[in-house]
Parts: C-alpha cells; sequence; structure tokens
C-alpha cells in the first residue's frame, strides 16, 4: 500500500528570477517545500504534474518563470546525470503561454526520476512511478555473517553508562541527560535524551542526526508523555571536534571504514534506550533525516525492538547508482580512495557492506518513508534504491514535489511522521 497526500501548496508556482535559474532552483528549493503529487492516474494536475504514479501517457502542466514564446525542452535520465553525454530520452518544441504555463505531453516513460531542461537554464526534476524503481541489492555472500560478527562484538561489551544532567532543559516536567556509553571497538556514542519525571512506562522515539548536525535539545515543556533520544553516532553530535568528514575514512576494508562503527552505534542506542527502567521495550520508534534517515534503516535492520521507523531522504543508499547522478559524496570518496591507491571494483565491494539497500531486505516493522524530489544531496533514486527492497510490505512514502534536502523544514512531513509513529 502507497499513501499519496496531496495538500493545498504554500505558493501557487515555482518562479526563480532569471539570474538564478543556472543554480538549478536548489537553493530555492532547499528552503521552501510545498507537497505536490500527481493524480493517481497518470494525467496531470495544472501545477502538480512533477510526480506520476499511474501508468501513463502523461502530460506535463505547470508554471514556469521564463518569458512566454516557444522553447526547447528535453528530459534527461537521472543515472546519466554526471555522464560526459547524458541519456537524452525526449527533446521536444513547445510553447510557454502567457500566463507562464507549460503543458507538453510526453507519452509513456520507464519507472524512474528525470531532469526536466528547458531552454538554457531551467532545470528541475519529475518522477515516475518511483515504486517501480529496479535497483537490486548487490550484498556480498558474508554480508549478513560480517553484520552478526560486528553485533556479536558489540553485545560482548557492557553497556556502562556516564549520566551528565542540563539543568537548563530540565524542569518538574523532564530531564534531560547528556549521555555517553562504550560502543564497537573502542568507540564512544550517546546523545542526548530527555525522560518524563513521573514514574511509569513510557514509549521511546530514537532520533538519528543528519551527517554532521548540530546538537539539539528537547523543549522540557512538550508533553511529558515519551523518552526521546537524540543519537549521537561516534565522532559527531556532542563528540564532534573541529572535523566535517566520516564518509571517507578507513576506506582499505570492511573492518575499518568508518561507517562500521557508527552502524553498530546506531543499534547501541536500541540496546541503552531498552535497558531504561521507565523505557517500555515494546513501543520503540526510531526516525531521522538524511544521515539520520540511513541509520533509522539500519538500526531497524539490525534490531527487531524497533517497531515502527520513518526516515526521511535517507542518505547513503546505492553507491554505484549515487555516483551517476550527483558528484557528493561518491566522488568525495573516490578521492580519498584513489590518494591510497584502491580502484573502484574493490572500492564499491567494500561499500556494499554499508550500503543501506543491502539492509533493506532485513526491515520488517512498518515504514514510512519522505523525499523531496528535488533532492540533489540524496537523490530520489538512492531513496528507493532502499525502499523497494524493504523486507516489509508495510511502507508507505510521503512526497514533496518542489522540496530539495530540507525534509525538516517541511510542517506537513512532521505531522504525517507523528500521526504514523504514534501508532506504535
Amino acid at each position: 500500500m502507497f499513501i499519496f497526500v496531496v495538500m493545498k501548496p504554500t505558493f501557487r508556482s515555482l518562479l526563480l528570477p532569471a539570474a538564478l535559474l543556472p543554480a538549478l532552483l536548489l537553493s530555492f528549493l532547499l528552503s521552501c517545500c510545498a507537497p505536490r503529487v500527481e493524480d493517481p492516474t497518470g494525467s496531470s494536475v495544472p501545477d502538480l504534474g512533477w510526480l506520476f504514479t499511474g501508468k501513463g501517457p502523461y502530460t506535463l502542466k505547470t508554471k514556469v518563470d521564463a518569458a512566454p514564446g516557444p522553447a526547447t525542452l528535453s528530459l534527461v535520465t537521472d543515472l546519466s546525470l554526471m555522464a560526459d553525454t547524458p541519456d537524452v530520452v525526449l527533446t521536444k518544441d513547445v510553447t510557454i503561454a502567457a500566463d507562464s504555463t507549460l503543458e507538453v505531453k510526453l507519452g509513456k516513460l520507464a519507472p524512474g526520476f528525470y531532469e526536466v531542461r528547458l531552454r538554457d537554464s531551467i532545470r528541475w526534476n519529475i518522477g515516475v512511478r518511483p515504486d517501480a524503481v529496479v535497483s537490486a541489492p548487490d550484498a556480498q555472500p558474508d554480508f549478513d555473517a560480517f553484520w552478526e560478527q560486528t553485533i556479536a562484538a558489540l553485545d560482548a561489551i557492557p553497556l556502562t553508562v556516564e549520566w551528565t544532567e542540563i539543568p537548563l532543559y530540565s524542569n518538574e516536567k523532564r530531564t534531560c541527560f547528556e549521555v555517553r556509553y562504550p560502543s564497537f571497538d573502542g568507540g564512544v556514542s550517546g546523545g542526548i535524551i530527555s525522560i518524563p519525571v513521573a514514574e511509569g512506562k513510557y514509549p521511546v522515539e530514537i532520533q538519528y542526526m543528519g551527517y554532521g548536525a548540530p546538537v539539539y535539545y528537547f523543549d522540557p515543556n512538550a508533553p511529558a508523555d515519551r523518552i526521546e533520544f537524540a543519537v549521537s553516532i561516534r565522532d559527531q553530535g556532542i563528540f564532534k571536534g573541529d572535523q566535517d568528514r566520516w564518509i571517507d575514512r578507513g576506506l582499505s576494508s570492511k573492518e575499518s571504514f568508518y561507517y562500521r562503527g557508527a552502524f553498530a552505534d546506531a543499534k547501541r542506542a536500541v540496546d541503552f534506550v531498552a535497558s531504561l527502567d521507565k523505557a517500555d521495550a515494546e513501543r520503540i520508534v526510531a526516525l531521522g533525516e538524511s544521515q539520520g534517515g540511513a541509520l533509522t534503516f539500519v538500526s531497524a535492520a539490525l534490531d527487531s525492538r524497533i517497531k515502527a521507523i520513518a526516515p526521511a531522504v535517507p542518505f547513503l543508499g546505492d553507491y554505484p547508482d549515487y555516483a551517476k547522478i550527483v558528484w557528493w559524496p561518491v566522488h568525495e570518496v573516490f578521492e580519498q580512495a584513489d590518494a591510497e591507491g584502491i580502484d573502484r571494483e574493490a572500492l564499491f565491494t567494500m561499500l556494499s557492506y554499508f550500503d543501506v539497500k543491502n539492509f533493506a531486505p532485513r526491515i520488517h516493522c512498518p515504514v514510512y518513508m519522505s523525499f523531496g524530489l528535488q533532492d540533489p544531496t540524496c537523490p530520489p533514486h538512492t531513496n528507493f534504491s532502499i525502499y523497494n527492497n524493504l523486507g516489509t510490505k508495510d511502507k508507505h512514502y510521503f512526497c514533496v514535489p518542489t522540496c530539495g534536502h530540507a525534509m525538516w523544514m517541511e510542517p506537513s512531513w512532521s505531522a504525517q511522521r507523528a500521526e504514523f509513529l504514534n501508532n506504535y
């Protein structure tokens, strides 16, 4: 079952000054998101037709910031955007109406994501049947054994917790602590936790943080109806120093790669909250955006005590295809691998142990994932490389077609996520 949410846009159309168009709408879309979806029949809804969920033929109808008159429109596959010669699947002469409306028949298109190119500088993405995008797992034969060994080593480490109360975010309703505890291979993880003062058993909401995201604290005046835990994995969050790069650390082997310890830290967070006297271990849920979305998926794959998850714009899905769509992060990894003399085949084999799409078949709890169709950081194809391989059939997604990567700024997603997670 898939859920498509149609909501009134907060702005009528996507209009950008011509001088900003070469920026590919990104700065605007990253800061301004309005939910837009396609009629499931596949026929365009005026001003909403960027996500097609029917079987077509498709008609694109939208507003553009361009002078009226003739123009050329091309459609490029997302998997060719980093290629020297992009794959153009359609080119048409079109006419932009006096009211800035563009209407063009696209015909039938294969499932996937495409960049619309209008004139020389106007760019935006559309999607076609994302639930049918194929990105097969490429897990190595010893994938499960590797992670079983990793978690066994983690389980052998005593969970000794250092608690430091934070009075500024504590009151008579909730008490806030910074916590630290040992994790895999000598690492330390922890985070910020807010616990209701009153006696009782409470559901737990684990929140995994984005890549290098700043530490945040919970409102002590919020309803004291749950335990909230913002996880800091090793070297990030409360442990972050001057560093700002982690993804290219330890590339020489799966044993040394940074995300081996980071994924173990995500699992350790579940161990920690399940050990709390006030935690109801039957009501643990998880959420997160970007890197936090990846950690949310991985934690559910490694620990069945998580009852439901709501990841947004997940990171680290499908490294090989990632490199075909956007420069970062894979090309940053390429640079470091080249410096260390690691060839591409060996690199991608190693990364397959940390590709979230390879964890997806192990996830059997309910999932509600959100994505931004204009995301230049964790592009939609990489999100659905995870989603379409999930082991659960109880999965839904929420699309904000005009949004980039900043899904956390979208109040409609926050409301949808809360409603979903409250069921568990």
